[in-house]
């Protein structure tokens, strides 16, 4: 067909390459890289090689294990650096040299103790150390965290605490508490804050307490033997070691008790004798010193110690057993004795703990003295304080009997001891012990043998059973200086017409009261003779 051949024209010859493109038309030219390749067309990116990379790596790794093992195997016998032992550099030693230190150290060891004024010091040996100083470097150097050794290299070491040594407590103990004792002895010593009374403002007030410089012997030792125990050969005493008040006075609990004392102890309190003597009082003054405040809990304590003592004393003074009495006899005669049994004698026991709890109850103002002993009247130490009595005076050999009213019933000559060692009548104010009718009256020597054996009708015993009144029917003669001559074992011989009128007057418990000097013997109050009825 005639479009055909048109169409056809425009194509290009069958047989013939179509027509190239032009030039403006064509891809850009990119080069290879190293690791690329071209196959069938394809660019293809080789494969990188890790084989370099592992081996580097491996050879780092294995050079630090063998760095780490070195020194593993080094610390596991040796210190890390910046080791010391208190003043001993240890870095980088072997165990062993730390051994050798601390038994140098030992054998060498001296320790002195100082502060607060106080020095003292022990030389090598004095204080007996014992240190098993092997056995301490091998546990100081099991302490070391050797696994961990790159990072303790770096670090701060001190194995002063391992090194613990054994030494003589008990004698390193006594000779410091010695030196310790002696210091305090110029020192101050501390005190509690107490209740005082002040005569100023009239009432009980608290005292402060004071802060002495005297050195607790106890922590003194135990400071001592942590230094010995680290073998440090300094041992610095500080405040701390000094013995302090355990009451104060800023605490409010001390500020109570003051008020407590005030309430319990307004005034004085009268102890009576008798029921109307006044024998001895109790002032604030005297209270005050018996009060301290307990420093478990500070509560107000009265001491039981205190009011013991002062009882004691003041029943020293009021006793009237064995005291010097001088009086006048009813027939003007001023007489003068010493010694017997006869008298006042108080209770102390029972006064103090009547005391002492009538204080703690507070409130009282009067307090009645309980007796052992008691006379028939109560003037003071030093009168009389007896009343119906028999007079004995051995100045001139006469016995009278006067009534509790002072009227003489019986008078008459007698014969004394005589006045040779171990016969001479005691001298005192007796209580007449006993009456009995008859009696036989047995004397022995000193060596226990029977000396005599006498029957009396009338025995009056004063002296215990041993010396007494007695009826002496084989005097034949009463008064005057007999007793020289024929004087008795130191019985009171009295004539056998006057015996059974004094025997049936006086009483048990009259005073038997003798005196006055022997003329050739003074008394032996020592002297004793054992008679029975």
């Amino acid at each position: 067909m005639k479009g055909s051949n048109k169409q056809g024209s425009n194509q290009a010859p069958q047989g013939k390459h179509a027509a190239q493109p032009k030039i403006s038309e064509t891809k850009a030219y990119t080069p290879l890289q190293p690791e690329q390749v071209v196959v069938g067309g394809t660019v293809l990116t080789k494969k990188s090689s890790k084989k370099p990379v592992i081996i580097a790596v491996a050879s780092i790794v294995i050079a630090l294990l063998v760095v780490y093992g070195a020194g593993f195997l080094f610390f596991s016998s040796h210190f890390f650096p910046n080791t010391n032992l208190n003043d001993e550099d240890l870095s980088m030693q072997p165990s062993s040299a730390l051994a050798e230190k601390i038994q140098v150290q030992a054998d060498s060891y001296t320790l002195t103790i100082s502060g607060q004024g106080f020095k003292c010091s022990f030389d090598k040996g004095e204080t007996a150390i014992d240190i098993d100083a092997r056995q301490i470097a091998e546990d100081a150097a099991k302490r070391q965290d050797v696994p961990l050794w790159f990072i303790e290299v770096f670090r701060q070491h001190d194995v002063s605490d391992i090194a613990v040594a054994d030494y003589e407590e008990g004698a390193l103990d006594s000779a410091i508490k010695e030196k310790v004792e002696a210091f305090n002895a110029n020192e101050t010593p501390s005190a509690n804050a107490t209740v005082t009374y002040s005569e100023a403002v009239d009432a009980f007030v608290l005292k402060p307490e004071v802060n002495g410089t005297q050195l607790d012997a106890d922590a003194v030792c135990a400071k001592a033997g942590d230094c010995i125990k680290e073998m440090r050969t300094t041992c610095e005493l500080t405040d701390d070691d000094l013995i302090k008040p355990k009451v104060v006075s800023s605490d409010s609990r001390a500020a109570e008790a003051v008020q407590k004392a005030n309430e319990l102890f307004p005034d004085s309190v009268s102890l009576m004798l008798n029921g109307s003597v006044k024998a001895a009082t109790i002032d604030k003054a005297a209270f005050g010193s018996w009060l301290y405040i307990n420093p478990d809990d500070y509560s107000l304590v009265i001491s039981q110690d205190g009011v013991s003592s002062w009882v004691d004393e003041k029943a020293a003074g009021t006793n009237t057993v064995g005291t010097k009495r001088t009086w006048t006899r009813e027939d003007g005669k001023v007489c003068t004795v010493s010694g017997g049994t006869y008298g006042w004698k108080v209770d102390t026991s029972s006064l103090s703990q009547k005391v002492y709890d009538a204080l703690c109850a507070g409130g009282a103002t009067t307090i009645d003295i309980p007796c052992s002993q008691t006379g028939d009247a109560y003037n003071g130490a030093g009168a009389r304080d007896w009343g119906a009595y028999v007079d004995v005076d051995i100045s001139d050999q006469t016995a009278r009997y006067y009534d509790a009213n002072g009227n003489l019933l019986h008078t008459c000559g007698v014969v004394t001891g005589k006045p040779v060692q171990g016969r001479n009548t005691p001298t005192g104010v007796y209580f007449l012990n006993n009456k009995e009718s008859p009696s036989t009256l047995v004397g022995y020597k000193a060596n226990g043998e029977k000396d005599y054996e006498t029957k009396v009708t009338y025995w009056m015993p004063f002296v215990g059973n041993s010396v007494g009144l007695h009826d002496a029917p084989w005097q034949s003669s009463f008064g005057g200086s007999r007793y020289q001559t024929n004087g008795s074992h130191g019985c009171v011989n009295i004539p056998v017409d006057a015996m059974p009128e004094i025997f049936d007057t006086v009483e048990v418990g009259d005073a038997i009261i003798l005196f006055g000097k022997n003329k050739w013997f003074e008394p032996d109050p020592e002297t004793t003779r054992i008679l029975q009825s």
